[in-house]
């Protein structure tokens, strides 16, 4: 999940912009957006479920009540950053219910799902669970889906050509297009199933954890949401360095910190 929080806080300077390979990883522009906060949110929901109920009774009516409630409450507290319209009206309607959208925001924060399961049945049950709360389309549902289970497969450490496998199954694109082919073209953007499978096409073609987020940024666009989930998938297989843990968490706020701690030591 760390690295869904890292690509996130990363990428949030360069958005609409197709940085340089060689940009500074964190400068001082740096800085957690709702993706952050609302990853923490559903990480906030699986440990209240998960110290009540245990792995075994997990609560799927329980779950999805707990996400609407750490969604709502982390999204009124922290005020000052910026939501989409429609999400917005749903964090402060005290009787709100999903809207149609296929856009990305469902899947940027499903990667604590990915951990908190060992089997890619329950990852990808309540990953559609907690993108239902919002959004209730197919394509919203599907891409969360398949982000979470793309994560649990990096996490157990499968090969990359199974983790494009599953991706192309559950959405039925095909990836046949490098980096260098949809840079030029790529914008600005929001829906999942471009920009879910250009995090995955960045994730694809690197070795590392820096080197995975810096390819997603370079595309331009929504860079943190893109960087989050590249980031997501890479720190799965492969791991983050501890200087850009540390990094990353120390430009977290003092709530975002809490939860995020608290996230380490229930995972471990």
């Amino acid at each position: 999940m760390l690295g869904a929080i890292a690509g996130d806080i990363i990428g949030s300077p360069y958005r609409n912009e197709k940085a340089d390979a060689d940009f500074p990883l964190f400068n001082e522009n740096s800085y957690n957006t709702e993706i952050s906060v609302m990853t923490l949110a559903v990480a906030e929901a699986l440990m209240r479920v998960m110290r009540v109920q245990g792995k075994k009774n997990f609560s799927e009516g329980k779950f999805k009540n707990e996400v609407i409630y750490f969604m709502k409450t982390f999204g009124k507290q922290f005020k000052e950053i910026h939501y989409g319209r429609r999400f917005y009206a749903w964090i402060h309607v005290e009787k709100s219910f999903p809207y149609k959208s296929e856009s990305n925001g469902a899947a940027l924060r499903v990667s604590p799902i990915a951990w908190a399961f060992d089997n890619l049945e329950d990852v990808e049950k309540f990953a559609g669970i907690a993108a239902s709360v919002t959004h209730k389309t197919e394509t919203g549902v599907n891409y969360a889906r398949a982000m979470a289970g793309m994560i649990f497969l990096a996490r157990i450490k499968k090969e990359k050509a199974d983790i494009k496998n599953y991706f192309e199954e559950k959405t039925g694109l095909t990836l046949s297009k490098t980096i260098e082919d949809i840079r030029p073209d790529f914008d600005f953007m929001t829906s999942a199933p471009e920009t879910v499978s250009a995090a995955l096409i960045a994730f694809l073609e690197t070795e590392n954890f820096e080197d995975a987020v810096r390819k997603a940024i370079s595309l331009g666009g929504e860079t943190n949401a893109t960087a989050s989930m590249s980031g997501a998938l890479a720190e799965a297989l492969y791991g983050i360095k501890t200087l850009t843990e540390v990094e990353a968490f120390e430009r977290l706020e003092k709530r975002l910190k809490f939860a995020l701690e608290k996230w380490e030591q229930w995972k471990n």
